[in-house]
């Protein structure tokens, strides 16, 4: 029976090689076939087998959870096949080529025959290659894992870090998708491929003169985490910040179906979601529900792909990288273009300075209602085109659409910023759609975003008992037209963001046609009258049926020089809540950004909605626990990786072909373009008049500047609390 890797694993720490010997033998076959999976030479893929291994045994005692020791396996053995795809270039030699004293040592007959089942080998080899380019990427690495790796449904899902059902749901599909023949031949000729029987020799030669690295001081931070560009661009994808992770609805998402674990397949970093609705992965909102809608958390499937083109296949494989140009319209509207060669999507996105730490005094959720009737001024909603998101500090109304539509979302944006009237019919129609969401989002624990207000409500106004549904049912139409007037659309604070192929010049010119006219005038908003000697620790009532916990602290704006390792050390606090066993046995969703923005100052926030009867004093000791060892440079050895990949994705975006390869199965591509450019229009409406000074900074970022940050602003002195209760509702 094979013993336990942590017992294994300690074991080795201790000096005992022969565990370490046990270990090679029991991973060997897994780590080969996925090295073989994605670079193709069962040669060369023994070389990265061995390599994995002797990394692994170096790097043994960064390993915070011995039980994650085969997806620390699969992390190691990814990154190692990225760098021999980058360094190397496979060396096919033909017969032609082959050394006379190779040939002299054989004779003709006995070379001809070996030749000939060597050849045969391979076309084999070639031929089961080509079967698997025809199943989806997971599909292909689960089959492969499964033949080649000699491993249970059980084993794969440990070594990648999925469910069960998952793994045992993609090897149905599998082999749904090939003919019997074609398993069969996979099976045969993945099943007959032996390892050389050296390997694990030459692996514990080396072993035998090296000694694992000495654990640090401090426990390491999520060290099985591969960082990279493709760990970044997924958070790209996902949003630039915490607030993009809680969705209500199902228009723009993914399909989540499950709790999120960390998959590598070809990136870093894949989110990846299978069995149940979850509300952190659900990429992308619409705050306007589906005509079938009767809770606003189910929307049709017609709205779910509306405008996904059937010839983007070409865009899979480019090399081409959208091309980025930004000018101003006459009236003072910014805009950034992302020109798609040969793309006929086409995605229209406005971002307007009203959200939910900027509502006034007992006008909680009062953006988001306005979000409402704002998408309705144009006239009857066309849901597989229009929607919108009310975010903590800014709004989004989008157009999805194509080269052939993309006018009539022009003059719908037009409409929306020009302050047409609220109606009474829009209002009768929206207040039981927002107040309809609330059972959504009490059910899934989904109460970020309500957090927000409330906290909004507590901080700035010194509010204790906070009226969200109320708020929204006493609202009267002159009052909200109003309150649209003086907030929503304000000069030098409008963004239009647009991706597809529309000629820039002319986009330009038709822009400043339909847009350009729309008057912006400067006003003047009346500040909050902050609370006199109010107190850092707070606890408010809600009409809400969660108990939920946000601790925040105020940090510099981006323009300082401390908010880049700022932002580095929430992206690790965020991760390492996310992961953690202890605190999700506590919480529903947890989330830690930088993205709580007034017009006075920014945060650093950690917000957790938590389960029942969960002991709000255990979520508290372990968020902060998890932030502790960040105080310590030695374990923030991510950081390097992490800061020079924001770097890189803040200056430019990626080329076509990086971004398709985080499309998720079933989801058409248009959708994941229109996704990326939600998130490239947030990040130019919250930095676009510092991005490329921040991209820079981002790349100088050190563990030791994390560390100190992390010292000198996440203090208890500077440390706000806030603890929102249900109270009884009416």
């Amino acid at each position: 029976m094979d013993k336990d890797d942590v017992q294994l694993i300690h074991s080795t720490l201790s000096g005992n090689d022969e565990a370490f010997s046990t270990l090679v033998q029991k991973y060997q076959k897994s780590v080969h076939a996925l090295a073989w999976r994605k670079i193709g030479d069962f040669h060369y893929a023994e070389e990265i087998t061995q390599d994995t291994f002797l990394q692994a045994y170096k790097k043994l005692s960064t390993l915070k959870n011995p039980n994650q020791f085969a997806g620390w396996l699969y992390v190691i053995a990814d990154r190692l096949c990225v760098d021999w795809q980058r360094k190397q270039k496979p060396m096919l030699q033909s017969l032609g080529d082959a050394s006379v004293k190779a040939i002299g040592k054989l004779t003709y007959e006995r070379y001809v025959l070996e030749q000939r089942e060597t050849e045969a080998t391979e076309r084999r080899r070639e031929i089961v290659k080509q079967l698997l380019e025809k199943l989806p990427e997971s599909e292909r690495t689960v089959v492969t894992l499964y033949y080649l790796g000699e491993m249970t449904t059980k084993e794969i899902s440990k070594f990648m870090g999925v469910s069960v059902n998952t793994i045992t749901s993609r090897l149905r599909r599998a082999r749904e998708r090939l003919q019997a023949s074609e398993e069969l031949l996979i099976n045969e000729t993945l099943g007959g491929l032996q390892l050389s029987g050296n390997l694990l020799e030459n692996i514990m030669k080396q072993v035998a003169d090296m000694k694992p690295v000495s654990p640090p001081t401090g426990k390491p931070l999520l060290p099985w985490v591969s960082f990279g560009a493709a760990a970044v661009l997924v958070i790209l994808l996902l949003g630039a910040s915490n607030q993009y992770l809680a969705r209500f609805q199902r228009p723009y998402s993914f399909e989540a179906h499950s709790e999120p674990t960390i998959e590598i397949i070809e990136a870093a970093v894949v989110l990846n979601t299978d069995t149940r609705p979850d509300i952190r992965n659900q990429v992308g909102q619409a705050t306007i529900p589906g005509k079938s809608s009767g809770t606003g958390s189910q929307v049709s499937e017609e709205v779910f792909a509306p405008n996904a083109s059937a010839d983007f296949s070409n865009l899979l494989t480019s090399n081409t990288t959208p091309e980025v140009t930004r000018f101003t319209l006459s009236n003072g509207i910014r805009v950034v273009n992302l020109h798609v060669e040969n793309s006929t999507d086409v995605g229209i996105f406005s971002y307007l300075p009203l959200g939910l730490v900027t509502d006034r005094k007992a006008r909680a959720y009062w953006s988001h209602l306005v979000n409402h009737l704002t998408v309705r001024t144009a006239g009857p909603i066309d849901y597989k085109t229009s929607s919108a998101e009310t975010m903590a500090d800014n709004m989004r109304l989008e157009f999805r659409g194509n080269t052939d539509t993309w006018m009539q979302g022009l003059a719908r944006h037009a409409k929306w910023l020009s302050g047409l009237p609220f109606s009474a019919e829009s209002l009768a129609e929206a207040i039981p759609n927002a107040l309809s969401q609330f059972d959504y989002i009490e059910k899934n624990l989904a109460t970020h975003k309500l957090a927000n207000a409330a906290w909004n409500q507590v901080f700035q106004y010194g509010e204790t008992d906070i009226a969200m549904r109320r708020g929204i049912q006493s609202a009267q139409l002159g009052e909200l037209q109003e309150y649209r007037d003086l907030h929503l659309v304000q000069a030098g604070r409008v963004l239009l963001c647009l991706i597809g192929s529309i000629d820039p010049e002319t986009l330009k010119e038709t822009l400043e046609k339909q847009l350009g006219t729309i008057r912006l005038t400067e006003k003047t908003l009346p500040r909050p009258p902050v609370p006199p000697e109010i107190a850092k620790d707070q606890n408010a009532t809600w009409d809400v049926n969660v108990t939920h916990y946000m601790e925040t602290y105020p940090i510099p704006r981006s323009e300082n020089k401390d908010y880049p390792a700022l932002y580095v050390a929430s992206l690790l606090w965020r991760l390492a809540c996310m992961q953690d066993a202890q605190l999700k046995a506590l919480v529903g969703h947890v989330f830690c950004g930088v993205d709580l923005v007034t017009p006075e100052q920014v945060y650093l926030y950690v917000s957790a909605s938590l389960k029942p009867d969960t002991d709000i004093e255990k979520v508290k000791q372990r968020v902060r626990q998890l932030m502790t060892p960040l105080k310590q440079p030695e374990n923030n050895t991510q950081v390097p990786m992490i800061a020079e990949s924001l770097s890189k994705e803040l200056s430019a975006p990626p080329d076509m072909k990086t971004l398709m390869q985080y499309k998720p199965e079933n989801v058409p591509a248009g959708l994941v373009l229109l996704q990326f450019a939600v998130s490239w229009g947030t990040i130019e409406y919250q930095y676009g008049h510092n991005l490329s000074k921040l991209a820079r900074a981002f790349a100088d970022v050190s563990a030791a500047d994390v560390a100190s940050v992390v010292n000198r602003y996440l203090t208890e002195d500077r440390r706000m609390t806030l603890v929102l209760t249900p109270r009884a509702l009416e």
